[in-house]
């Protein structure tokens, strides 16, 4: 099997399922060879495909869609933007986040000189094909949810879609999809109202998922919020609470009922998980180490905060978010197979994480939270072998780890030479502060325990 053949292959079997809006594998290679020409499509399928395979190199693939989308004659139809997606996952996920988010900027604007947010589009432009009319619905979809999570990532200025109105309607299952069955497709208009709605509809995991990002451009449209008592936070958390609390039993797990990993329920919680982390963060005090030293999935490069102390509620959600982020790794798939887009979840989970370590009192038991700390670095470790962005992150989040492991150290180390020096000069040591130094003693053990070595 020739190097192109392989990479397209990896492409189906790690990646497509974490962003499944191509047609199925089947469907499109007999598209290859029966419809116009899609070389630039193939590339973009190898270009991602490549990351997966041993020996491979991307920069060949990246050089022919650069070449591609700098045409002034593009051809305009759905395999364009479809291209353009695909090469700005793979640039984002190899850390080229710039030109990532302009290619992103880019495949939006040409969407929306298509037409594709309007209904019509699919029908007109899927050669009678109802799986390419799908594949068209679930592009434009797709085109969406990325951008948000882009400008959740990278800055707003990635997100062009705010505001613009759609009447395409939602993706349907994606076991329905592969297997050509594709059903009467339904609006988010109707997603809205589904609780007054007399016909019961039983909606997509992707369509869950696009309802996560919509909320999650909402938390970011109101990054002008500067006060945990602002009725917006209120309105914004009830947002996320309603998302999980309408769930049906079968989209809770991430897993469907014959044991398939449910990879878009999967996101759909991931971006929950973050939208809740995202808004609540803001009046949750930051650790100064964390927050300046883990920069690469940040917009300005650093992580907003509006508060100088605790506050209970919003730092037990903020807690709460980052923990089932941390959560999500232990799920039994490899974490390879997953969206890149986990890796800047794990970081800002991890910032979190490292914020509350740092400002618990010493003697605070946090055996817990330094074994998701250390579980956020071990999945960043794991999935940099495919994404260079994971490297980047890993190396980041390690050094911010020991910064805090040594400034614990140095402060457990301070105060038990100054309670012993106080002591010698009373010439005394009472009970009870013998057993404050033993549970020193104890603590600056349990400290070397973790031991987080920055990357070399």
């Amino acid at each position: 099997m020739n190097i192109r053949r392989r990479c397209m292959e990896a492409f189906f079997q790690y990646f497509y399922d974490s962003h499944p809006f191509l047609p199925p594998r089947q469907h499109l290679l007999e598209a290859f060879k029966i419809g116009p020409p899609r070389d630039h499509l193939e590339t973009a399928i190898i270009y991602i495909g490549s990351r997966y395979v041993r020996g491979a190199s991307s920069s060949t693939y990246s050089l022919d869609l650069d070449c591609f989308i700098l045409q002034q004659d593009l051809p305009r139809d759905a395999s364009t933007v479809q291209v353009m997606l695909l090469f700005a996952l793979g640039l984002d996920g190899n850390n080229e986040r710039k030109k990532a988010v302009e290619v992103l900027i880019k495949a939006q604007r040409f969407a929306l000189e298509l037409g594709m947010n309007q209904r019509e589009f699919a029908i007109m432009n899927g050669r009678g094909s109802l799986v390419c009319e799908e594949s068209i619905r679930r592009t434009w979809w797709e085109l969406y949810v990325v951008s948000v999570m882009v400008a959740a990532f990278h800055g707003k200025r990635a997100c062009q879609l705010s505001g613009v109105v759609s009447t395409t309607p939602l993706p349907c299952e994606e076991r329905d999809f592969f297997n050509g069955v594709v059903p009467q497709p339904h609006t988010m208009e109707e997603f809205d109202d589904d609780s007054f709605l007399d016909e019961e509809i039983e909606w997509s995991s992707f369509a869950y998922r696009i309802a996560a990002a919509r909320n999650l451009e909402r938390i970011l449209a109101t990054d002008n919020i500067m006060f945990p008592d602002d009725p917006r936070t209120y309105n914004l958390d009830a947002l996320l609470v309603n998302w999980n609390l309408h769930l049906p039993p079968s989209k809770v797990a991430n897993f469907d009922q014959s044991g398939t990993f449910n990879e878009m329920m999967f996101q759909a919680h991931m971006i929950t998980d973050l939208s809740s982390l995202l808004l609540h963060r803001r009046f949750t005090p930051l650790d100064a180490a964390a927050q300046q030293t883990i920069i690469s999935c940040t917009a300005q490069g650093t992580v907003a905060a509006h508060c100088s102390g605790f506050d209970g509620i919003h730092s037990s959600k903020a807690t709460r978010a980052a923990s089932n982020i941390s959560k999500l790794v232990g799920l039994p798939t490899p974490l390879i197979h997953h969206t890149h887009f986990f890796i800047c979840a794990l970081t800002h989970s991890s910032i979190s994480h490292l914020s509350l370590w740092s400002h618990l009192p010493l003697m605070a038991g946090d055996e817990n939270l330094k074994e998701e700390i250390r579980m956020n670095a071990g999945a960043l470790r794991a999935m940099r072998a495919v994404w260079p962005s994971a490297q980047t992150a890993f190396s980041q989040v390690t050094v911010a780890a020991q910064r805090v492991f040594d400034m614990r150290k140095d402060a457990v180390g301070e105060v038990f030479w100054r309670d012993l020096i106080g002591d010698g000069r009373n010439g005394k040591i009472d009970e009870e502060r013998k057993v404050d130094i033993s549970k020193k003693d104890k603590f600056e053990h349990l400290l070397e325990a973790l031991k987080f070595k920055p990357n070399r």
